[in-house]
C-alpha cells in the first residue's frame, strides 16, 4: 500500500479546501450572525490551543450529531476531524470566567434583529421555569425540589427562564438557577469571588421570584421592547405585579384563588367571593372563544388599578386573568396569555431534542454552560427556521440537520476506507495501472462525493 497514507493526507486537504465538514447550515447561520466576534466581548477566549468558536461549534453539534460530550474524543469520526482531548472541552465548560449569559444574550439580540419586523403590541416576554432531574448526589449546587408535573419532589436543579416571543416564534433571553435549602451537599468550588461563575453561584441562592424580577430589569436594560410580561399563578403576586409595571412592561397573568383581596367598587373581595358574587352574574361569551368572560377594574394594595378578567367554560369551572391595562379587550388577554406556551414547547424542544438536562458534569460552571448551549442550540434553529421561511416547529428542521451531519461525519472514515482498499487492491491486481492514473481516478470519485454532500448541505 505505498499510495495510501498520501491519499488519505490528500483527501483530508481536500476537506479543509472546501471546508466540507464545517459546512453546514448551524455554521453558516453562527457565520451570519457573527458570532466569532461576540466570543471575545464575553470573555470567552483562549490564550492557547484551539480557538474558543472551533471548540464551540462542536458542543453545539452534540444533538445533531447525536453524540455525547465523551463522543467528540472517543468517537474516530469525530477526533481524526478535531484532535481535542476530553481536558480541552472540560477546562472550557468550566471556565468560571466565561460569560455565557452575554454571550446568549447578544447572539439573542442578534437573531430577532434578523427576524423581527413587527409592532409593539405583538411584542411579549415570558417567565417560566422547570426542573431538571439528575441523579449525582455529589454534583455542586443540586438540590430537591418539587415537581409539579410528576408530583413529587426530585434530585435536580430548577432553572428560571426568561424568553422573548414576537407573535410567531420563541426566542429564549436569560436563564438563572435556583438551588433550594434542601441540598445532599454544601460543596461548592472555590473561584475567584469577581467572576462570572461566582455571580451565577450567588445568584442560585435568591428567591425565584426576585430573579425572575431582575431579568425582566436585565432585559429592559438591553432594549428589548415589549408590551407585556406573561406568566402563569405562581409569579403573581401584587408586589411582582407592581415592580414589573414600574420597569416600563405592562402584565398579563394567571392568578391563584388565594386570601389575596381586590377592591371592587368601595368594597374588598377575595378572588372566589369576587368571581360569586359580582362576575359570575355579568359574564358573556368571548368572541372568538368557547368561554364566558368578564372583565372587571379592581384595586390592589401596590399594583393600583388592574383589570381582572373572569372566564368560565359556562359550567362550574373558572380562572382569573391579570391584566394591567384596562382598556384591553377579554378576547385580547386571553390571545396574549395563550402565548405563554411558547416557553412550554422550549422546554420540551430542549429536553426531547437539544439535551437539555443530559450533563452530568460535578461543577456548577459547567451546568450553566450546558444549558447555555441549549439556548445558543435553539436561538440557531429560529434562525434557520426564519431564513427558509418555514412554520414554527422546530422538530422537523432539526430531524433534516441531524441527518445532514451524521452524513457529513460519516463520510471521511467511510471514504479513507475505500481509498485505502482500492489502493491495496491495485498493488495487488493492477500492478500495470499507473499510479497517476489511479490518483486522477479517484479523484474524479471524491469530486462526485463531494459535490453530492455540498447539494445535501445546501437542500434545506
Amino acid at each position: 500500500m505505498p499510495y495510501g497514507k498520501p491519499l488519505f493526507l490528500s483527501l483530508q486537504k481536500e476537506i479543509e479546501r472546501r471546508n466540507l465538514s464545517l459546512d453546514s447550515e448551524l455554521q453558516k447561520t453562527l457565520t451570519a450572525l457573527k458570532v466569532r466576534s461576540l466570543l471575545g466581548g464575553c470573555g470567552m477566549v483562549k490564550q492557547r490551543g484551539y480557538v474558543a468558536i472551533v471548540l464551540l461549534y462542536w458542543l453545539i453539534l452534540l444533538p445533531f450529531i447525536m453524540k455525547r460530550l465523551s463522543g467528540l474524543w472517543s468517537e474516530h469520526t469525530v477526533s481524526r476531524t478535531l484532535e481535542a482531548r476530553k481536558d480541552v472541552y472540560y477546562r472550557f465548560l468550566n471556565n468560571e470566567r466565561f460569560n455565557w449569559r452575554m454571550l446568549v444574550y447578544r447572539l439573542a439580540l442578534r437573531t430577532i434583529a434578523v427576524c423581527d419586523d413587527v409592532p409593539i403590541r405583538e411584542k411579549t416576554l415570558i417567565i417560566d421555569d422547570t426542573t431538571e432531574a439528575k441523579t449525582g448526589t455529589h454534583m455542586e449546587l443540586v438540590s430537591y425540589h418539587f415537581d409539579h408535573a410528576a408530583k413529587r419532589t426530585i434530585l435536580g436543579y430548577q432553572c428560571v427562564q426568561l424568553g422573548y416571543h414576537n407573535g410567531n416564534r420563541f426566542f429564549p433571553l436569560d436563564s438563572a438557577f435556583h438551588t433550594s435549602e434542601k441540598r445532599p451537599n454544601v460543596r461548592t468550588r472555590s473561584i475567584d469571588k469577581r467572576t462570572n461563575g461566582w455571580k451565577r453561584r450567588k445568584e442560585a441562592f435568591q428567591k425565584k421570584t426576585d430573579v425572575a424580577i431582575d431579568m425582566v430589569e436585565r432585559a429592559y436594560r438591553q432594549g428589548v421592547d415589549a408590551s407585556f410580561v406573561l406568566f402563569d399563578s405562581w409569579y403573581a403576586h401584587d408586589v411582582i405585579v407592581a415592580k414589573i409595571a414600574t420597569i416600563g412592561y405592562g402584565v398579563i397573568c394567571r392568578l391563584k384563588a388565594g386570601r389575596v383581596r381586590y377592591g371592587y367598587e368601595g368594597r374588598q373581595y377575595t378572588l372566589k367571593q369576587l368571581w360569586q358574587q359580582v362576575a359570575r352574574k355579568q359574564a358573556r361569551w368571548i368572541p372568538g372563544f368557547p368561554y364566558k368572560g368578564i372583565c372587571l377594574s379592581v384595586t390592589l394594595p401596590k399594583s393600583g388599578g388592574v383589570s381582572v378578567l373572569f372566564v368560565s367554560d359556562g359550567k362550574k369551572d373558572w380562572n382569573a386573568f391579570l391584566c394591567t391595562d384596562r382598556e384591553l379587550e377579554p378576547s385580547r388577554i386571553l390571545s396574549y396569555y395563550a402565548r405563554r406556551w411558547a416557553i412550554e414547547v422550549f422546554f420540551k424542544d430542549g429536553k426531547q431534542l437539544l439535551y437539555l438536562g443530559k450533563e452530568q458534569s460535578e461543577t456548577f460552571d459547567a451546568i450553566v454552560a450546558s444549558y447555555s448551549l441549549v439556548m445558543i442550540r435553539y436561538l440557531l434553529l429560529v434562525s434557520i427556521l426564519h431564513k427558509y421561511q418555514q412554520p414554527a416547529s422546530l422538530g422537523p428542521v432539526f430531524r433534516e440537520l441531524a441527518e445532514m451531519h451524521a452524513k457529513l461525519v460519516m463520510l471521511e472514515p467511510i471514504w479513507g476506507h475505500i481509498k485505502e482498499i482500492m489502493t491495496v487492491s491495485s498493488g495487488l491486481f493492477l500492478a500495470e495501472i499507473e499510479p497517476d492514473k489511479l490518483l486522477r481516478f479517484l479523484d474524479i470519485i471524491e469530486d462526485v462525493l463531494f459535490n453530492q454532500m455540498e447539494k445535501a448541505t445546501a437542500k434545506l
